[in-house]
């Protein structure tokens, strides 16, 4: 947001109360359908992140968004902090402490980085640099995650859009509500035996979820 735009009275509570997270779907809901493979039809599409307690994927699976977006100070900040991270895990005494906070964690996710579940969480756990939402879209084929970009204040989608992730619908065998989860915890099944927790984040993906159980002839119901 410009200082000219905080000036203005309505600037300013803009500035004040944050993003309009609804806003801010709807506007990447749009961009995310134009992005969608050709011949694919839109059935319906929510913001999605990745589940709590789903393990962080190798660095080199993990998506690289919008490589070309961002200054290179920007882009070196963001390599430093992925380096602190690295050197943090290293350190035995931390390594210990993370060990035992992981011992108790219900699973999140089953299948290797291969399976379909697995390439799924590798999807949704982009590379740092980058403030992107991503979308799951359920089209009359597939099912997809789409990247769109955030402006820097985090108030706007756009400009960019960027294909992450897909399967055939008849690979998606079920999903299901999780209860006494954070809001929007679903886990997703496929065909091949794997699965993986996901989360919508904003209200309004009871018709995602309908509708994807109704296609894969899986189940919603919670457990």
């Amino acid at each position: 947001m410009k200082f000219a735009d905080v000036v203005s009275w309505s600037g300013f509570k803009a500035w004040i109360s944050g993003p309009d997270h609804h806003a801010v779907a709807r506007e990447a809901r749009g961009l995310a359908r134009a992005a969608l493979p050709a011949g694919e039809r839109l059935v319906d599409s929510h913001v999605v992140a990745i589940g709590e307690g789903v393990p962080t994927p190798p660095q080199r699976l993990r998506p690289d968004l919008f490589p070309e977006a961002g200054s290179t100070a920007d882009r070196l900040l963001a390599r430093a902090g992925r380096a602190g991270r690295v050197l943090d895990r290293l350190n035995p005494v931390n390594a210990a402490v993370d060990a035992i906070d992981n011992r108790g964690r219900e699973q999140a996710l089953s299948g290797d980085w291969a399976s379909a579940a697995g390439q799924l969480a590798c999807a949704l756990q982009p590379r740092e640099g980058c403030d992107a939402l991503s979308l799951l879209l359920l089209g009359d084929r597939g099912l997809h995650v789409i990247h769109v970009q955030k402006s820097p204040d985090g108030h706007k989608a756009g400009p960019g859009s960027q294909y992450g992730w897909g399967v055939p619908l008849t690979r998606v065998a079920w999903i299901r509500k999780r209860n006494g989860a954070k809001y929007g915890t679903h886990d997703i099944g496929f065909d091949d035996g794997s699965w993986v927790r996901v989360c919508f984040p904003i209200a309004g993906w009871g018709t995602l979820v309908e509708a994807l159980a109704n296609h894969s002839g899986g189940s919603s119901q919670a457990h």
